[in-house]
């Protein structure tokens, strides 16, 4: 068949005032991209064929006086894709056009100095054998951007989907180099290496500002990562980088998989950082010692003796199922640095922070933080942190020019529990041995350290009992760490709020912001994960959920499935594996379940009230352990599925007293184990009544 037109030209009307240019360059299947990406002009739009492949090593050229975007996406109609604000996924490729390296160099580059370049609605994975390189690289380093003037400037990257290889995997999804980028409203997945660095987002030689939000962001090396190579700009340090509203993850099953896992989020060269409404989750000990945010200065070839970690903000994010939570480093401990100072960690609810996330014999550290080698101004406020370490603040020497102490330590209104020493100094001890040693002048005020002795610590703080403690929470079993009404903590905290998490700010964080001045695309409609109701209108309760109809939105955004394409190949045409179900009423059935796969149901509660929540399961054998979430909180615990005799005979679980409010929720049906069955269940429905 002759290939389509390689390269169309139509004139478009002009977009908006300054506008220079307005044309349309079409390049259908087989075209000439790079042809297209030379002829364009400020304010133009290169539209790719849906879903035709694009093969080369592009690059993106410099414009003589651009200062408004050109245009790179895909000739899919906007309505058949995600709105401005909703984040792409996987579900979406076939209306994607792709762009993929044909050796190991990146598949789409820059230019030095070149600017204002916007891509949207494109995908980019790696051709086989080319999984060592970057997919797309802003910015470049050496002799090709080692002055001011070569670095590319103005990117927005929006509605995209980068990938690795499933099998293979990929070194990184985007080399951040540039100045002033936005990467949002993205997906990333599968970037992993055995024996090798692998990030989703990587920057070292740009100067920012840069803005990374409401991404699905999915690594082994480090999901985000700022420094790591020394700049080749002289007295660079990445500046203005703002964090939020992302799912930072990987998936659990890559625990038993050999890849090389790190962190998951990591400054080494930073600083006028905020980290703010995210999801961070799933870590545990591998490459290093499983500590999921780490801020620690590195002069990585000891060329950069100006690399430092300052003035970062942690706050108001829900980070779980790690290994351990910060490692705080005052200086590089192998090369010259600058000193880490300005650090706060607020906010923020830590749980599921336990010892048995490792992939080796070495069990996690499972600690809030270790901070060493001297940092200056380092505070923790407001954390609710549940974690079953020995120590849960662990504080060293370390190597430093300045001495060993922390200037400026501030822990305050925060809910911790002793385990074995709530506040430990290494070589020194626990308690205030450790802070008279480590940070003179700490200001440590109304903290809980529940099961922890009064003499040990400063006066003005609170010493439960662990039975205490837990007592306090709504429920821990379910991860509602709310606290009753009852608890001695209610507006205990120097701001006369309640000691630990605020949980309006915190919710507030995870909010979407309304759209302002939006460009062609529709204002979003706010989902809770960016999902979308499997039937246009959210599932109301009470009522009953079919687990068939879990929500739109794809893997890793309505569902994640460990295996590809559908079993069962009935209902919908996803990953989800389905089949018929010969229960009473019909219907189908969700199927070949295993740890870590989970669905997720847009639902819309009539009032506040108290449920019983009904699993209609079948086992052939014992089965596995599952749970439900409802916005991201476990109400029900860990629930068994028992062997009922057959895969097609069904029982009834039931979980009461959950309490729902009124409005939208996200209900999640979470695999946690599989049993002697080999799978957890197969599963109907679930009712809320």
């Amino acid at each position: 068949m002759r290939k389509l037109m390689t390269l169309m030209v139509c004139l478009a009307t002009t977009l908006a005032a300054g506008y220079a240019h307005a044309s349309t360059l079409t390049v259908n299947a087989g075209g000439d991209l790079q042809a297209a990406l030379n002829a364009a002009r400020p304010g133009d739009t290169i539209l790719l064929q849906a879903g035709a492949t694009f093969t080369g090593n592009f690059v993106l050229p410099v414009k003589s006086g651009s200062t408004t975007d050109i245009t790179i996406r895909s000739s899919a109609a906007d309505s058949s894709l995600p709105p401005a604000g909703v984040r792409m996924t996987p579900a979406y490729a076939a209306l994607l056009p792709k762009i993929r390296s044909n050796s190991n160099g990146a598949a789409l580059a820059t230019a030095p100095g070149t600017s204002h370049w916007r891509l949207l609605f494109l995908e980019f994975y790696p051709q086989a054998g080319t999984t060592t390189a970057d997919l797309l690289e802003l910015g470049a380093t050496g002799t090709h951007q080692n002055t001011t003037w070569q670095v590319p400037q103005h990117f927005i990257v929006d509605r995209s989907y980068f990938h690795g290889d499933a099998t293979a995997g990929q070194r990184r999804g985007i080399a951040l180099n540039s100045g002033d980028t936005q990467v949002i409203n993205s997906y990333f997945a599968d970037f992993k290496g055995k024996n090798v660095d692998t990030q989703a987002i990587c920057g070292w030689n740009g100067p920012g500002p840069y803005l990374i939000e409401n991404n699905y962001l999915e690594a082994a090396g480090e999901n985000v990562m700022f420094g790591g190579s020394d700049p080749s700009v002289p007295n660079l340090v990445p500046t203005g980088i703002t964090i939020r509203r992302n799912s930072i993850s990987r998936p659990m099953a890559w625990i038993n998989q050999g890849w090389t896992v790190k962190n998951l989020v990591e400054f080494k060269n930073a600083q006028d950082v905020i980290v703010e409404g995210n999801i961070i989750e799933n870590h545990w000990v591998g490459g290093q010692q499983g500590y999921a945010i780490v801020l620690t200065p590195r002069n990585q070839s000891n060329t950069a003796p100006w690399s430092v970690v300052r003035n970062v903000t942690v706050q108001n994010n829900v980070i779980r199922h790690i290994s351990s939570g910060f490692n705080i480093l005052g200086y590089d401990n192998l090369a010259p640095s600058r000193q880490t100072e300005n650090i706060t960690v607020r906010n923020n609810l830590l749980y599921d922070v336990d010892s048995q996330y490792t992939s080796s014999s070495t069990a996690g550290p499972a600690r809030l933080a270790i901070i060493g080698a001297g940092p200056k101004n380092i505070t923790f406020d407001h954390n609710t942190v549940d974690n079953n370490g020995a120590s849960t603040i662990f504080i060293y020497g370390g190597a430093t020019p300045t001495g060993v102490q922390i200037v400026g330590f501030t822990l305050t209104n925060n809910l911790l529990k002793q385990n074995s020493w709530a506040i430990y100094g290494d070589a020194i001890g626990p308690g205030q041995p450790a802070l008279a040693h480590y940070a003179p002048g700490a200001t440590v005020l109304r903290n809980t350290f529940a099961g922890a002795s009064p003499k040990l610590y400063p006066v003005g703080n609170d010493f439960p009992t662990v039975a205490q403690w837990l007592a306090d929470f709504t429920s821990r079993s379910a991860g509602n760490y709310t606290l009753v009404s009852t608890s001695l903590s209610c507006g205990a905290a120097t701001d006369g709020k309640d000691i630990g998490v605020d949980y309006v700010e915190l919710n507030a964080a995870f909010a979407t912001p309304p759209v302002v001045n939006p460009p062609v695309d529709p204002p979003p409609t706010p989902q809770p994960g960016a999902s979308t109701p499997y039937s246009g209108t959210p599932i109301a309760l009470p009522g009953r959920l079919e687990a068939e109809n879990y929500d739109k939105g794809g893997e890793g955004v309505a569902y994640h499935d460990t295996t590809a394409g559908n079993a069962g190949n009935v209902y919908r045409k996803d990953g989800v594996d389905i089949k018929a179900s010969t229960d009473t009423g019909g219907g189908y059935i969700i199927g070949w379940t295993t740890k870590g796969e989970w669905l997720q149901y847009s639902v819309q509660a009539a009032s506040a009230r108290t449920y019983a929540i009904d699993v209609r399961v079948a086992s052939n054998g014992a089965g596995g352990t599952f749970h439900i979430e409802i916005d991201g909180v476990n109400v029900t615990g860990a629930m068994t599925a028992t062997n009922t005799g057959g895969w097609q005979t069904y029982t009834t679980l039931t979980k009461t007293g959950v309490s729902v409010t009124a409005g939208p929720h996200v209900v999640k049906l979470v695999m946690d184990s599989i049993g002697a069955s080999g799978s957890v269940a197969n599963f109907n429905w679930i009712a809320f009544r």
